[in-house]
């Protein structure tokens, strides 16, 4: 049950699940593209036969979802919550009355954060199955209730591709928000940026809030990451102690064709070789992310090893085509109207 799939099976007739998905589907690049979580599900939900009837998050009540569900004859429910607030006046009833199971589905770290404190009363935590990005908190699900399933993050699979260089080149860059500040449970973000930036002075460019630009996504971050020799990762990971959570930056990274350098995360090995998909350093150790940078800044037959084989191994096993068929069979073992509809 760890979100690992070889390749996803050839879309035929028929074995077709209706999903009922309720999410914000309005994100899009200046370029055009979806680029959200729900946005990427979806997509790969169609691509593998599947019917979605999207439902606008914050268009909707209670009562209008529940009803949509009804005459859609979903098969399943899913719930990728953007506003908190939307949904939550009759959410749990409207979950208990919904004759489909229900799937929430989310990327974010909860466990150990501020944010963590309306688990016991949000509606979209009651959903039958929640699966999540944090594989780490067996105990914190169990405590509030959780019927937790950990969802690896991946990437959009037609986004997984190496582009041709369109950017000024970059020597090192980090892609997201924390330059001028982050969650406050996790200073370290604000700490490597700083480090990097007194370390190696112009050749480190920032893109995200506070950085060279605001924001970059879908396919020009394909290209910037093809104009950068180094991409640093950073992890929203509370002291690099908590096990089996890390950001969708890994495999959005290696699958568009960055090359990584990142903290190591206990559980990471499951799916990801150090030094042969991406390069590790030891969370706090700055002697030794130093050395790392400048070994593969010189060496580039190497890291262009690396990068290349980063690429070919998410593209192979962590895209969201490849999650969420994942998440359909481990449905289907459990739910009988899952597995009919994909055996139909």
């Amino acid at each position: 049950d760890d979100g690992r799939r070889i390749a996803p099976r050839p879309v035929a007739a028929g074995n077709a699940v209706r999903v009922a998905y309720v999410g914000n589907f309005t994100a899009h690049t200046p370029r055009g593209e979806p680029f959200n979580t729900e946005s990427h599900l979806a997509l790969s939900l169609e691509a593998l036969g599947h019917t979605v009837v999207r439902l606008q998050e914050d268009q909707q009540t209670t009562a209008q979802v529940a009803r949509r569900v009804i005459d859609e004859r979903a098969d399943l429910f899913l719930w990728t919550r953007t506003w908190p607030e939307k949904l939550r006046a009759g959410g749990l009833e409207m979950i208990r009355s919904l004759p489909c199971p229900s799937v929430a589905y989310h990327l974010d770290l909860y466990a150990g954060l501020e944010r963590s404190k309306d688990i016991d009363s949000e509606p979209w935590w009651r959903c039958k199955y929640v699966f999540t990005a944090d594989g780490g908190s067996d105990a914190f699900w169990a405590i509030h209730g959780v019927n937790h399933i950990w969802a690896p993050p991946g990437v959009y699979g037609p986004e997984c591709y190496m582009a041709v260089p369109q950017w000024d080149w970059h020597d090192i860059i980090f892609v997201g928000s924390g330059s001028n500040g982050y969650h406050p449970e996790w200073p370290h973000r604000k700490r490597l940026i700083d480090w990097l930036h007194a370390t190696y002075g112009p050749r480190f460019t920032v893109f995200g809030r506070g950085g060279k630009r605001e924001c970059v996504r879908g396919s020009e971050l394909n290209e910037l990451y093809a104009s950068a020799k180094i991409v640093v990762g950073d992890s929203l990971c509370l002291g690099y102690t908590h096990e089996r959570y890390w950001s969708d930056r890994i495999p959005e990274t290696l699958g568009r064709g960055g090359f990584l350098v990142t903290p190591w995360i206990a559980g990471m090995e499951e799916q990801y070789a150090n030094g042969r998909h991406l390069v590790a350093w030891q969370f706090g150790n700055w002697t030794m992310l130093r050395k790392l940078i400048d070994h593969y800044l010189e060496h580039d037959d190497e890291r262009e090893r690396i990068r290349h084989a980063g690429h070919e191994h998410v593209k192979a096993h962590h895209t969201y085509r490849h999650r969420m068929e994942w998440m359909l069979d481990y449905l289907a073992a459990r739910e009988p109207s899952i597995a009919r509809a994909l055996a139909a």
